[in-house]
């Protein structure tokens, strides 16, 4: 009986135990959750950003914004291409976010200007405009005189041996001898064509390279390998794939090692910046199938991390989720937490998308409603509180939207 007694008591003294054990294991598993939930939530944190609109009246089809300081005051102005009406408009950045147009704005520049390269082309210390005249084969380049105003250049335009046309340009001194160079590209054929300038706004000795399949809207430039020498990127539409050429400061290309490298589908617009605040340069496309009729695939926003060598490679959850049709990109700071934002124009959607980035990735977007047929995109620190503001011009209102941080 005593056995019976004592075994009966163990038994019970055992059920105890384990019932304890669950309940410990119970609370863990609880609170693990917790905790990973709690770290989704700061994953996926909801950036505050509170802007005023402003809406400047353009002329007729604006696409293409940059933004520089064209009269030598020291702050950032706006330049907008109007492709409807081959011309281009200049607003002075004059105080407290007001803006005002330029003398001679809206000035000519040649046949439906669809992108615009600012640098000095003839060595005076001044800003001019290079333009890619699209339906046309050549570029255009106009010299400012530092007060907004701009003519062009004695051999404007540059004819060139391009197949259908030039959509793109951008700017960079590929052979090292101090005068900027143009870069434009040759679609039909697969190639780039760049034309050494002589430091006198005049450009000659054209010389092609091969790069992926159709590169048919963007090409641009940025030192990928930190050798003190400006790379070429462009997006290969049909290749639905980026090629990198690294330069050798001679005005020589290779192919980076991994090139082209996969990018979504039908990579249409392009932009470079360090996106991860690595200090390296990155890549960011605009996947955009349904922006040309021939396309099929999935609109999104595609990031490429830079290594500083010129390797590049997928940021985790790219393509992320865009507006119908994304047509141009940006990259700037726009929360100033130290790590550069992009923002996205989508062009059948009346919007545009932010990115606010971290050293993580992706930290939050959001859809921004603005005009009728947005194009053209930059940021820059427009009213001077360390934030960049984002300009957006609206093709079919003829306007432009500036979104000033508050």
């Amino acid at each position: 009986m005593l056995f019976k007694t004592t075994f009966s008591m163990i038994k019970s003294v055992l059920t105890i135990i384990m019932l304890l054990t669950s309940f410990f294991i119970s609370c863990g598993q609880r609170q693990s959750s917790t905790q990973n939930q709690k770290a989704n939530k700061t994953e996926s944190l909801t950036v505050e950003y509170a802007y005023e609109k402003l809406t400047l009246k353009t002329g007729k089809g604006p696409g293409s914004v940059e933004i520089a300081d064209f009269n030598k005051d020291s702050k950032p102005d706006i330049i907008v291409a109007n492709s409807d009406e081959n011309s281009a408009s200049i607003f002075f950045n004059e105080v407290a976010g007001k803006f005002s147009l330029a003398k001679g704005s809206p000035f000519p520049v040649d046949s439906f200007p669809n992108d615009i390269a600012i640098a000095d082309f003839n060595n005076d210390n001044i800003l001019d405009l290079a333009v890619a005249n699209n339906e046309t084969k050549h570029l255009s380049v106009l010299l400012g005189n530092g007060k907004g105003e701009f003519h062009f250049s004695p051999y404007s335009p540059f004819r060139l041996r391009v197949k259908p046309h030039t959509h793109s340009v951008a700017t960079a001194d590929f052979n090292s001898d101090g005068n900027v160079d143009l870069l434009t590209e040759s679609w039909g054929v697969d190639s780039v064509l760049i034309i050494f300038g002589n430091g006198q706004g005049n450009f000659n000795s054209p010389k092609y390279f091969k790069v992926g399949k159709r590169p048919y809207q963007r090409v641009r430039t940025a030192d990928l390998n930190n050798d003190n020498f400006s790379d070429i990127i462009t997006t290969n539409l049909e290749g639905n794939n980026c090629t990198v050429l690294l330069c050798d400061g001679k005005g020589n290309f290779t192919e980076a090692k991994g090139s082209p490298f996969s990018c979504g589908d039908a990579p249409f617009g392009v932009a470079v910046g360090d996106v991860s605040g690595d200090g390296n340069i990155d890549i960011v496309i605009v996947d955009a199938p349904t922006i040309t009729a021939e396309s099929k695939g999935k609109d999104g926003l595609f990031i490429l991390l830079g290594d500083d060598k010129g390797n590049f490679s997928a940021l985790k959850g790219s393509p992320f989720a865009t507006g119908k049709s994304p047509s141009r990109l940006a990259i700037g700071d726009i929360d100033g937490n130290g790590t550069a934002d992009i923002a996205a124009s989508n062009y059948n959607d009346k919007s545009i998308s932010v990115f606010f980035m971290n050293k993580n990735g992706v930290m939050s977007s959001k859809v921004i409603k603005v005009g009728n047929r947005p194009d053209g995109i930059a940021i820059n620190d427009l009213n001077g509180d360390g934030k960049g503001d984002i300009v957006v011009s609206n093709y079919d209102d003829n306007t432009i939207n500036i979104l000033l941080n508050k």
